[in-house]
């Protein structure tokens, strides 16, 4: 039989935040980039995995990829970037509202391969977690076991105690090997109906509010 819960971990990107990359593709029709340009000189680029292990700064990484795009497509690249950087993507309204159901009963961490910028994105978003872990804080990204067992440590909770849920494949299956109650993302509805097999006390955040009485 399961270990009961004590705490749930979430990943952030495809989880809590969606990226729809409107502002990477205005900077790009803005300068005449051909489209994924961006991408491929910010993601494709090992100067990423040193920013999302905290080798560089999430603001090192931006100049550094701005440079590289400036030196191979001219100066004027660098006058329209800010659509790029100002982009923070878009929360999960169904899983942020979830979010702060769960954390009335049991305390919440995030764990995201991202750069020091996730406690900002998270205040831009209004998104608060009793835990935040990002790869860059922690030095390890996913699917390295470290990561899970370091957020675990962190959480104070075993990790057989820990639910996780990640959109993911291979990381979920990593977290498993940790010994997390691990589970693939599929949607809030699927989550929170996961959650309540778990024995989370989520009764009423999803019913349909009360009819009124007729008049």
């Amino acid at each position: 039989m399961p270990a009961r819960i004590e705490g749930l971990l979430l990943d952030m990107n495809g989880v809590i935040r969606h990226w729809r990359n409107t502002g990477a593709r205005t900077s790009e029709q803005l300068t005449g980039l051909p489209d994924g340009t961006i991408a491929q000189y910010a993601y494709d680029h090992p100067a990423y995995r040193l920013a999302r292990v905290g080798v560089l700064t999430d603001q090192q990484w931006a100049d550094d990829v701005t440079d590289r795009l400036a030196a191979d497509f001219g100066p004027d690249v660098r006058t329209t970037l800010h659509h790029w950087r100002d982009d923070r993507g878009e929360p999960d309204p169904g899983m942020t509202t979830l979010l702060a159901h769960i954390r009335r009963h049991i305390p919440v961490g995030v764990l995201s391969n991202c750069t020091d910028a996730l406690p900002d994105d998270l205040a831009l978003h209004r998104i608060e977690f009793d835990h935040v872990f990002s790869s860059a804080s922690l030095g390890v990204d996913k699917p390295s076991p470290l990561a899970f067992r370091l957020a675990a440590e962190h959480m104070g909770i075993p990790p057989h105690a820990l639910a996780y849920f990640d959109d993911e494949p291979t990381f979920v299956r990593a977290a498993e090997a940790v010994g997390l109650q691990a589970h693939l993302f599929t949607g809030a509805d699927a989550c929170t109906s996961r959650l309540r097999k778990l024995g989370l006390p989520l009764t009423g955040h999803d019913e349909p509010p009360a009819p009124t009485a007729a008049r």
